[in-house]
């Protein structure tokens, strides 16, 4: 964001309407993504996801109530994703209203499959995702 500031704050040197085609290219770019890996868990084999100790561990402590495979992963669209690293996602699932479950995972590509490897899970405020003066 900073980088778009720095863009945009020089005056006089791009029009508008490039402006807005820069913005429009990044807003598409970022809807691909999310779209790619949208389709991606929707289309994911429960052998092809990957717990790590970690996950299992914290997943044990923290949401043992919860299948954040069977309910969450393979069932649910996710209701938010942040991009972590160059593979590394973490993404928000609705428990309710109030809970979001989030799950950290890496997606590796290993031809022909993909696999998921799941990092970590834990519940947070849904009031994290969503700011009270976005909510209807």
């Amino acid at each position: 964001m900073f980088f778009l500031f720095r863009f945009f704050s020089k005056k006089n040197e791009r029009s508008k309407s490039f402006q807005i085609k820069i913005i429009n290219e990044i807003l598409n770019e970022k809807k691909k993504i999310v779209n790619e890996i949208k389709n991606i868990l929707k289309n994911i084999d429960e052998n092809n996801l990957i717990k790590t100790k970690h996950f299992i561990a914290q997943h044990n402590e923290r949401l043992p109530e919860l299948d954040v495979i069977g309910d969450f992963i393979l069932k649910k669209e996710f209701a938010g994703i942040l991009k972590q690293d160059t593979n590394k996602f973490k993404i928000y699932y609705e428990i309710d209203e109030k809970h979001d479950l989030i799950v950290i995972l890496c997606i590796k590509s290993t031809n022909p499959d993909i696999k998921i490897s799941l990092i970590t899970c834990f519940e947070q405020s849904s009031d994290r995702r969503v700011r009270k003066d976005e909510k209807i």
